[in-house]
């Protein structure tokens, strides 16, 4: 006696007419055939998605409120590259939320924008997964010494000028807050975010030079309304200046440092000028009456004039020379300036690692994008750009990219998909508006975002969704079969299926959590039998037998009992069964010595045989598993009766159901616990398979007890159901994935076709005559025929 399963899933990206499998039937609306697989990966709520091809293969880009960004191969599901990320602000390491994607081709490579809650516009290269650059913002062009240049204002603040005749930084400006004119010269004007007097510096355009000096003030006081400083002892506080700018100090720097002899020198607040020595004589004598000021902590100095105070902590006050400056020369730090005029085209500028500038030709109205060296641009117009500040360009690069536009499709978009009631996503004719076929469901929370594109020469959708998911959608899929009659089931999620034949036609036995067990016929779904209410607790596992010719339903719940049911008359047979396991955890069924008998596994480390027929024990406790025992399967071996269980002790061992004895050593090679077996013949040896929390599944050959092959990988739920069935001609291994069903045959160990997308995770799989196989999902259960060759 074998446990079986059969199916296999819709070969949606193979170019067949028709899926290998189909639905025969099921409890509501037949599984949409149309939903291929889901992307899983992201741990957060997925906001936005766009479409690209990559080395001829389609993508899709993804951005999530986990705050990465992922590049997925829809042939085949995969994720491309490692996971990338925005910016991580230094102080509250709080990494920039994803707001957008999209896609489009640069100089012939595909490239993806993705935009930030920090306002950061990044480019990455979906050839390699790395970053490509980054949005800045345009400030102005200008000519600054007879060289022509550009100034860019990047999302940390930096101001950057950039020689425009190579394309390359010549300096840079962090923390920059904006531009004046002083004495005939631009000046950048910067205030350090992390520096709590909020300290103030000048700096030379043009040659990059520091041209103020912070003083420390000692203390302000109003007197007769004029707010006066002092400020202490120049030596007793270093210049704020850059060490390699030392060169650039003014002659007249010198002779402030001279003419400083500590404290007693006084500012006017106001005008920014210091007190010439005889008002400062007067004002001197009268400072001990003055009302103290709190909150003035330095004052930066240039050429002799005070041009800003520092406010504790608070945003600087601007004065003296300087006063319009914050007016009328403050950088623009909006999402407006990342777009501008050039030449009559729509540009914006990118920096990248190496720091070359790229331009970026947004004029073109289709999504795709088409970069050039800053070179390039400027030669071909021989003027330096043009920046006007004007609002007609406003938020234009920030709006393509929130606007989710997609790379070519390959297609002529017929159809318009538009999400409707939040989790729903209906296909329109494009030319008519009305809907095509069916809504697309089976997300589980809101959609945020839709892209189309073509895998295999099939039109596609891609849609994102808060439920942490992105799933795909063959849009040229005719789905054959309808929505089909409704049956009356479970009214809360199956639990446990399995398989039996009653009155000589095969039937399908589900238990639930609203605590009734029911019988459908394995052909037309219809229940051939009342359902059985009231059972205690509930199931876990469950295996069908028969008992002096009546048909009996062992099950196992959360507790240490079995319970005997008659699913015809609805009673149970005899008492509960004590199992002394303290939780059952697996069941299997077999007939030995012609009785009916169940093997149980436990938490108390042992197997147990029972004879359902006297409902006593079979022999003592098969020992031997060092922690729980949390799966267990039975097969035939050279005429005998055995059972192979499989423990968090990472082992799988074989036992001789006839003496109670262990068969041979134990089968090691898993590294964590071993949560499901099954047992198959395959090329008439019988074989054991199991699944691990280490993400693999193993061959074990029962014969010689070695392992079979290479383990199978790529098992992202190591927790789902698995069952073995010969899928056609071969013996297939199906496997719940969230909310999918995928399969593997067991004698090539490759995955057959592509997952069986499901709309609630797969709950429970049973093998079933005929090839067929019965799967559970939420309340609901579906069996699924391999289609006619």
């Amino acid at each position: 006696m074998y446990e079986t399963s059969t199916g296999a899933p819709d070969d949606v990206n193979a170019p067949l007419s028709e899926p290998r499998w189909t639905v025969q039937w099921a409890d509501g609306p037949v599984p949409d055939q149309r939903r291929l697989r889901p992307l899983t990966g992201h741990s957060g709520p997925v906001r936005t998605v766009a479409t690209a091809i990559v080395d001829g293969r389609p993508v899709a880009v993804s951005g999530s409120r986990d705050n990465t960004v992922r590049v997925w191969d829809l042939a085949t599901g995969e994720q491309l590259h490692d996971p990338v990320t925005g910016r991580t602000d230094p102080v509250s390491s709080m990494t920039a939320e994803v707001l957008s994607v999209a896609t489009a081709v640069a100089d012939g490579r595909p490239v993806a924008f993705s935009l930030h809650g920090d306002d950061s516009v990044l480019v990455w290269d979906l050839a390699t997964g790395r970053a490509a650059g980054e949005f800045v913002r345009l400030v102005e062009s200008a000519v600054l010494d007879e060289r022509r240049v550009l100034l860019t204002l990047g999302a940390d603040g930096t101001l950057s000028v950039a020689d425009l005749l190579t394309g390359r930084r010549v300096a840079g400006f962090p923390s920059a807050t904006g531009i004046a004119m002083l004495d005939g010269r631009r000046v950048v004007l910067t205030v350090d975010a992390v520096d709590v007097d909020r300290t103030v510096r000048v700096w030379d355009l043009a040659t990059g030079g520091q041209l103020a000096r912070s003083l420390q003030v000692v203390r302000t006081v109003d007197l007769d309304g004029r707010v006066l400083a002092v400020t202490a002892r120049e030596a007793d506080r270093e210049p704020d200046r850059e060490p390699d700018q030392e060169a650039d100090r003014e002659p007249d720097q010198e002779a402030d440092r001279e003419a400083d002899p500590g404290e007693g020198r006084l500012w006017d607040l106001a005008t920014g000028e210091p007190l010439d020595a005889a008002e400062a004589a007067e004002a001197a004598a009268a400072l001990s009456g003055g009302a103290a000021r709190l909150g003035v902590t330095t004052l930066t100095v240039v050429h002799g004039r005070a041009v800003a105070v520092g406010l504790d902590g608070e945003e600087p006050r601007f004065i003296g020379p300087l006063a319009l400056a914050r007016r009328n020369g403050a950088l623009v730090r909006t999402r407006a300036r990342e777009t501008a005029l050039l030449d009559g085209r729509t540009v914006a500028l990118t920096a990248e690692a190496d720091g070359t500038l790229r331009i970026w030709d947004l004029t073109d109205d289709r999504p795709r994008v088409h970069g050039m060296r800053v070179i390039d641009a400027v030669g071909a117009s021989g003027t330096a750009p043009a920046f006007p500040p004007g609002p007609e360009r406003e938020a234009d690069l920030w709006h393509r990219i929130s606007g989710r536009g997609n790379g070519p499709s390959g297609s002529a978009d017929p159809v318009l998909l538009t999400v409707e009631q939040g989790d729903t996503v209906v296909v329109r004719d494009r030319a008519t508006g009305q809907p095509v076929g069916r809504p697309l469901t089976g997300h589980t929370g809101k959609v945020w975002d839709v892209a189309t594109t073509v895998v295999d020469g099939r039109p596609v959708a891609v849609t994102a969704s808060a439920d942490h998911t992105l799933r795909t959608w063959d849009l040229s899929h005719a789905l054959a079969h309808g929505d089909g009659p409704s049956r009356a089931g479970h009214t809360a999620t199956v639990t446990a299926v399995t398989t039996a034949v009653f009155d000589g036609s095969p039937v399908v036995v589900t238990a639930g959590a609203d605590r009734t067990l029911r019988v459908r016929d394995l052909s037309t779904g219809r229940q051939v039998t009342a359902p059985v209410a009231g059972l205690e607790g509930e199931v876990t596992a469950m295996v069908a037998s028969e008992v002096d010719g009546r048909p009996v339903i062992v099950t196992a719940g959360s507790g240490d009992t079995l319970h005997l049911l008659d699913p015809v008359r609805g009673e149970h047979v005899g008492e509960p069964v004590t199992s002394h396991h303290g939780r059952v955890l697996a069941l299997a069924g077999a007939t030995l010595g012609g009785r009916p008998v169940v093997v149980t596994a436990g938490t108390d480390r042992t197997a147990a045989i029972w004879d359902l027929a006297t409902r006593r024990p079979v022999g003592e406790p098969l020992t031997g598993h060092t922690s729980r025992v949390t799966a267990v399967a039975t097969a035939e071996l050279a005429g005998r009766l055995v059972a192979v269980t499989g423990s968090w002790d990472k082992t799988v061992r074989l036992w001789d159901l006839g003496t109670g004895r262990q068969i041979g050593e134990p089968l090691t090679g898993h590294t964590d616990w071993v949560t499901s077996v099954a047992t198959r013949l395959i090329d008439g040896r019988p074989v054991a398979v199991s699944r691990s929390r280490d993400k693999t599944v193993r061959l074990w050959d029962l014969a010689t007890l070695r392992e079979t092959g290479e383990p199978l990988t790529g098992h992202t739920d190591p927790n789902g159901p698995v069952v073995v069935t010969t899928g056609g001609a071969r013996p297939v291994m199906a496997i719940g994935q969230g909310q999918a069903v995928r399969f593997w045959d067991l004698a090539t160990g490759c995955e057959v076709g592509n997952e069986y997308a499901l709309p609630l995770p797969a709950a429970a799989l049973a093998a079933a005559p005929a090839g067929r196989l019965v799967v559970a999902f939420g309340p609901e259960i579906a069996v699924l025929r391999p289609a006619a060759d």
